[in-house]
């Protein structure tokens, strides 16, 4: 039976032991991360209302997400949330989303730029780092969210669409568990939430959302993100322009450059300008080659979203168990198998193969048979034949006749009937006796006429 996902207390993560690993492994611990959040929080002017902790049952694998106290969204509260693992089994990442404070589900934004960081080298520096420039672009993040809410209530979406979409994430997107595809659809017939614009896009994406709260912790805020940026690209939601926080002129014109680059798959962008750039205005004819460097870095960018992918082994929808210990499949890999149904990497190979085997049985029927002609050959040598003449052949075949003869009179002999045996058979004597004696008691039967018979 796989482990169930449970809640932890901040003192029952920082108590987890800290790995022993290579040198090459840089361990980030889960207090660290924790620190390193509540001071960026504070320095940035956020305050945590509530803290939320999950993870696995040894703790190798940590989730949290921090209520901050920001945001006049009646709806919409926003959050931090971060995900952190001991046993190499995911990267540290950390972002800005929202918590819907009707049913305690969660936003994750689908364009967050490099929100991971690899337990490698200086990743415990760079986990600082990476925490303060999400800390920063918290409101760019947060408006955007509540501007696709409001976007997906003003989309109605039936049944058959609802469906699509929800085929799409289960077996494309590959976001969601058999379960988790399973509520999703119970939620469709008798849901759960009532959502105050039933029949939209906003109703059906907290289908998702709540079923996504049953996610391990090493996949949530990844699946969190896919869903967003899957829904957001397939409607074509408008971007919010906000400047973020900044504690300095050169510390801002630093991160919104870093936003301008910030793309998911080369399909979404978020969009900000600089008010203090000092950049010359560009005529039109120059912008295919921006639109160039764009697809490199997108291009870069998804490189980085398919490493990450990888390296945390998002194979894990379908297999529905929460083992943390890592299993690494160490099987025997078939390579040179261009066609999968051949052994060998070419017709051609796989011909020759069956003409060499065919060869090697025929030299083996080959051997088997000289082998038997020695042994005969030896036993002949040990015990010659005698030569016979004309003669003695002749009078040998006359002995045996004489033999068989003599052998079949007597076999006639015994199979004869004598006359006298024939003539009982054939005067019809029975092999038996009747006694048709009366017994003693039937005395009167007798005389009544009424016998009964005994055989003797």
């Amino acid at each position: 039976m796989p482990r169930k996902i449970k809640s932890y207390g901040r003192q029952d993560l920082i108590d987890i032991a800290l790995p022993n690993h290579a040198d090459s492994y840089t361990v980030i611990s889960h207090e660290s991360v924790m620190d390193l959040s509540t001071k960026a929080l504070e320095d940035a002017g956020f305050s945590i209302t509530a803290e939320n902790y999950r993870a696995t049952h040894d703790g190798n694998i940590a989730s949290a997400i921090y209520t901050l106290n920001f945001g006049d969204d009646p709806e919409l509260s926003m959050m931090f949330a971060w995900s952190n693992s001991y046993n190499k089994q995911m990267r540290f990442k950390c972002g800005i989303g929202a918590i819907h404070n009707t049913n305690s589900t969660s936003l994750v934004c689908g364009d967050m730029g490099s929100w991971a960081r690899k337990h490698t080298g200086s990743a415990d520096t760079e986990t600082k780092e990476t925490i303060e420039q999400q800390v920063k672009l918290a409101k760019v993040y947060y408006e955007q969210l509540c501007s696709d809410k409001e976007s997906m209530k003003k989309i109605n979406l039936d049944v058959r669409k609802q469906s699509q979409i929800l085929g799409m994430l289960f077996a494309e997107h590959d976001i969601l568990t058999t379960e988790q595809a399973s509520m999703i659809k119970q939620q469709m017939s008798r849901p759960t939430y009532k959502c105050t614009e039933p029949g939209t896009l906003w109703e059906f994406y907290n289908f998702v959302t709540i079923a996504l709260q049953q996610s391990h912790p090493k996949t949530w805020m990844e699946d969190q993100r896919v869903l967003h940026w899957f829904i957001s690209d397939t409607f074509k939601f408008d971007k919010v322009n906000v400047a973020p926080a900044a504690t300095s002129d050169e510390e801002e014109t630093s991160e919104e450059n870093e936003v301008n680059e910030a793309t998911v798959d080369n399909k979404a962008t978020v969009d900000t300008i600089p008010e203090n750039s000092t950049e010359e205005t560009k005529d039109p004819a120059q912008v295919d080659l921006v639109d160039s460097i764009a697809e490199i870095e997108a291009e870069q960018q998804e490189a980085w979203d398919q490493q990450t992918r990888i390296e945390e082994g998002l194979d894990h929808k379908g297999g529905g168990d929460d083992d943390d210990d890592g299993h690494i499949d160490d099987s025997p890999e078939i390579t040179g198998i261009p066609d999968g149904d051949k052994l060998s990497d070419t017709d051609d190979e796989f011909d020759a193969d069956a003409e060499m085997q065919e060869m090697k049985t025929e030299e083996i029927i080959k051997e088997k048979i000289a082998e038997d002609e020695a042994a005969v050959s030896e036993v002949c040598d040990d015990n010659p034949i005698p030569e016979v003449t004309d003669a003695e052949a002749a009078e040998l075949i006359k002995g045996q006749e004489a033999v068989d003869q003599q052998m079949a009179q007597e076999a006639a002999a015994d199979n004869s009937v004598s006359d006298e045996n024939v003539d009982i058979v054939m005067k019809g004597e029975p092999d038996f006796n009747l006694d048709f004696a009366p017994v003693a008691e039937d005395d009167d039967d007798v005389e009544a006429g009424d016998v009964d018979f005994d055989f003797a």
